[in-house]
């Protein structure tokens, strides 16, 4: 058993598919599909069962050797890091994983700060969906992830950092809701909504919301940018509901009309979150700490 053979064990468990794995590793199917056989030989056992030519699935064989890989892959990638930063953070890479929101309104003051401390440590800022996000940090892809909540999984550690309160958002020409500072909860039925997509974690969060509060939501149309959903709404196609803060600039300019919901406190949580760890190198553990410093600032506003 080497090295290679658990990466490529690793993107196979985590794709559910030779080919894309073969795909992500850059690397022909037919020598992952010969070091998996290798594999399984020198184990004794079977790790992968195929249900049809395309897809696997996980024996449990597989799930045993997949906790073990990701840690051993884990805590090699650690060693490495850990040895080219003896000189201080002279170098090296930081990978930090945060929803759009996140990185354009709340994290770029964390990053600044880590730069001018540590400047000659690439750092490298990935966003995308919370689901995708979360299988890149489970398989060592990325190093720290800052993401909606809730996340629960027994190799990942999660350090809540703070809530954002979920305001309704109009255009400053809508007829009626641009004239009024708040709304009941049920009234959001009155009006057509243009939210996050399906599947992402604050659509999630809200389409709890909507059930909880007993209404069937007008979604008129969804997006996974919310750079799109704002200028949407700022034409007066349909009101939305996102965090307080990415409306902040539109306020100040007047381009955007928020509205607070009156009998309903909705917040969602955002959290630190990194693969749990004995040990953890130098800049991982820097950029926790500066995070944490963030939280706390944050909980005292």
């Amino acid at each position: 058993m080497d090295l290679r053979q658990l990466e490529m064990f690793l993107a196979v468990a985590e794709d559910l598919s030779f080919t894309r794995a073969s795909q992500h590793l850059h690397v022909v199917q037919s020598a992952i599909s010969r070091q998996i056989r290798l594999l399984e030989e020198e184990l004794g056992e079977t790790i992968f069962k195929r249900a049809n030519k395309r897809r696997v699935y996980l024996t449990p064989a597989g799930e045993v050797l997949l906790r073990y890989a990701r840690r051993i892959l884990l805590d090699v990638r650690n060693a490495a890091i850990d040895v080219s930063q003896i000189g201080d953070l002279q170098g090296g890479k930081l990978r930090v994983a945060a929803g759009i929101i996140a990185c354009v309104y709340l994290l770029p003051p964390i990053f600044e700060r880590f730069k001018e401390l540590y400047p000659k440590v690439d750092l490298d800022i990935i966003t995308g969906p919370t689901e995708t996000l979360i299988s890149e940090l489970r398989n060592n892809r990325i190093d720290l992830g800052v993401l909606t909540l809730p996340i629960q999984f027994p190799d990942l550690e999660v350090i809540p950092l703070c809530s954002e309160e979920m305001v309704v958002v109009t255009s400053t020409k809508h007829r009626t809701l641009s004239k009024r500072r708040s709304l009941r909860a049920v009234e959001l039925a009155d009006h057509p909504l243009i939210l996050f997509g399906k599947g992402a974690r604050t659509r999630i969060l809200l389409d709890d919301f909507f059930q909880e509060i007993g209404i069937t939501p007008r979604v008129s149309m969804d997006s996974e940018n919310v750079a799109a959903i704002k200028a949407l709404v700022k034409i007066d196609l349909g009101i939305t509901i996102v965090p307080l803060r990415a409306v902040t600039e539109e306020r100040k300019r007047k381009e955007l009309h928020y509205l607070r919901i009156s009998d309903y406190r909705l917040q969602r949580q955002i959290g630190l979150v990194f693969q749990k760890a004995d040990h953890h190198p130098k800049v991982v553990s820097e950029m926790i700490r500066l995070m944490k410093q963030l939280g706390r600032t944050l909980r005292a506003d």
